[in-house]
């Protein structure tokens, strides 16, 4: 965990220095604001390098790009993260244990009661990848009115009553420490509501964060796929079986081959480009719907069907825990979790086309 937390602010101290903030409010010395292709870039480096810290990265840049195009409101608190916290890292936490995935709809049981000085917070989410790293939640929650409404809570991390438990033991993503967190009578001020909405409304203008997840995703994926590739390579160039004599780099099927892999990984990134790119220049909702389908049936899920081909041709020495493939196929299998889930893009298309 530490060294999770202490690799996570080193990126962000490297990120400042380069101006990669998200402002949108005036700002003195605001840079240019990002783009999502420039940090489609940063979150794709990163990945090839470890997949589990790409990921934290991802969830605080959407984050981050949502706040920045008021997707949780334009009062004070958002303005006061984004002006004053953009060294600090921030998750959504969305998933609970009884839920499930919130993108499959219902009611939070993460509750916020009302109180004469704000609000107490109390439930439980899943999932809250790079808490040891984090400063910030964004807990996604109802209210005890009658009716209840859903909306967004900023909770500080370290505050009392904060409980994590370190259950999280996937075969892939390993380091990023997604684990549980329970939420015990967590007092909060009155703008510690950054917004609310009836629970059969959708928030309004929540594109940004959708829209960035997937792109985001798609650039980690890729760099998982693109770092899984070289390290095929450069076993393809070292290793010489002694009934061959030479290296197997030298064999057509396997220029063929990596030829093939080449080409999908140059696919993918184009297609993420022109995604960045439609994002970038707000495209229609229903357009950018579409693509992100693309994305993420095309790039994010297809990267473990990549690195199983690499398995099979890479035999035993990609099997090794010596090697790094296995662990990006392990990394690779956890993009296909990631909500929306494939079944329901493809329903949804469907329904479309049949419509």
């Amino acid at each position: 965990m530490i060294a999770l937390e202490f690799l996570l602010r080193k990126i962000l101290t490297i990120c400042a220095r380069q101006g990669c903030y998200l402002y949108v409010y005036p700002h003195q010395n605001a840079p240019t604001p990002f783009t999502l292709g420039v940090v489609q870039d940063i979150v794709g480096q990163i990945a090839q390098g470890d997949a589990s810290t790409a990921l934290v990265m991802v969830n605080h840049y959407m984050v981050r790009a949502a706040i920045a195009h008021h997707e949780f409101g334009s009062g004070d608190m958002p303005r006061w993260i984004e002006d004053t916290q953009h060294d600090k890292l921030l998750n959504i936490l969305l998933a609970e244990p009884d839920l499930g995935s919130a993108s499959q709809g219902g009611l939070p049981g993460t509750v916020a009661t009302r109180t004469a000085t704000g609000w107490v917070l109390t439930g439980r989410k899943a999932y809250a990848t790079g808490i040891p790293g984090l400063s910030w939640l964004l807990v996604r929650a109802r209210t005890d009115d009658n009716p209840a409404q859903v909306g967004t809570f900023l909770v500080p991390a370290k505050a009392d009553g904060i409980r994590v438990i370190e259950n999280w033991d996937h075969i892939g993503m390993r380091a990023s420490n997604s684990h549980e967190v329970t939420f015990t009578d967590i007092i909060l001020p009155p703008d510690a509501a950054l917004e609310l909405h009836a629970p059969d409304a959708r928030p309004s203008g929540r594109n940004i964060l959708i829209a960035w997840n997937t792109g985001l995703l798609g650039a980690l994926y890729n760099g998982v796929a693109t770092s899984a590739l070289a390290w095929f390579c450069e076993f393809l160039k070292n290793r010489v079986p002694s009934n061959l004599g030479a290296p197997l780099a030298t064999l057509p099927s396997m220029r063929d081959a990596v030829g093939g892999f080449t080409i999908t990984l140059h696919m993918n990134a184009m297609l993420l480009r022109l995604y960045a790119t439609d994002v970038d220049a707000a495209r229609p909702s229903d357009e950018l719907k579409a693509h992100a389908a693309v994305i993420k049936t095309r790039v994010v899920d297809a990267a473990a069907d990549f690195t199983s081909a690499l398995l099979g041709l890479a035999g035993n020495a990609g099997l090794s825990a010596h090697n790094p493939l296995e662990r990006a196929h392990r990394d690779a299998l956890c993009g296909r979790i990631h909500a929306p889930h494939a079944e329901l893009l493809r329903r949804i298309a469907g329904q479309h086309a049949l419509s």
